[in-house]
């Protein structure tokens, strides 16, 4: 299994600036002028037009439109950045404010057997810790669980078992702020007490019950 990719810096360069389109395009952002100037100005002044060249992308009236392989490695490079910082924030317990700029210097440098080896291990998270989605990998598709999952839903934990709380995938901010007031913050240690008719959490002092859909969205580590 290749574990590493060392690439040139015009590939860095290409796969930096498709991600930006990429996640541009996902946002509803894909005036051709504007998202162009956004990568010129991220990456390097010549890029759009070696993406062009290179038929990674294509404009189409006022749209900028990615093609089929610039569409994937789009895609791909969003993915990696976003499991690295995951990893990061849930796993090595790194510096959040500092995340982005780690995850920017290893997204590059990671296969996509890598990628798919710490989205199994996170337990094929959904979102990043700013809250993006986590593009699907071929991994979550089939469930793939070549190695266990350090990190798994609450609800699947033991009456009894003590865990620290690694992330929350929410709908809104309405609802993570809920939570949060709740006490339900990264690195929280908690235990299940209860599974039925509902789920019951402590944290500290504090007993908590949420319901299974709620138990499902709120990710621990043992």
């Amino acid at each position: 299994m290749t574990v590493v990719d060392h690439k040139s810096k015009e590939k860095i360069d290409i796969e930096e600036a498709l991600g930006v389109i990429w996640t541009s395009i996902q946002k509803g952002e894909d005036n051709f002028d504007t998202v162009a100037q956004k990568v010129r100005d991220g990456v390097e002044p010549d890029i759009i037009e070696k993406l062009l060249d290179g038929e990674y992308i294509k404009k189409s009236f006022s749209k900028i439109k990615l093609t089929l392989k610039g569409e994937e490695l789009g895609k791909q490079l969003t993915r990696r950045h976003r499991l690295t910082e995951r990893l990061l924030a849930d796993v090595l317990d790194f510096n959040r404010a500092l995340i982005e700029q780690v995850a920017c210097n290893m997204e590059h440098n990671l296969s996509t057997d890598l990628a798919d080896s710490i989205c199994t291990l996170l337990g094929h998270p959904k979102q990043c810790p700013h809250g993006n989605p986590i593009p699907e990998g071929e991994c979550c598709r089939k469930a793939l669980a070549h190695i266990e999952s350090i990190v798994e839903p609450l609800s699947k934990l033991d009456v009894g078992e003590e865990a620290g709380l690694s992330y929350i995938v929410t709908s809104g901010d309405e609802y993570m702020h809920k939570l949060l007031s709740l006490g339900l913050v990264p690195g929280a240690k908690i235990s299940l007490n209860k599974k039925e008719p509902t789920f019951v959490i402590k944290i500290g002092d504090t007993q908590i019950a949420v319901s299974k859909e709620i138990a499902d969205h709120i990710y621990v580590r043992k």
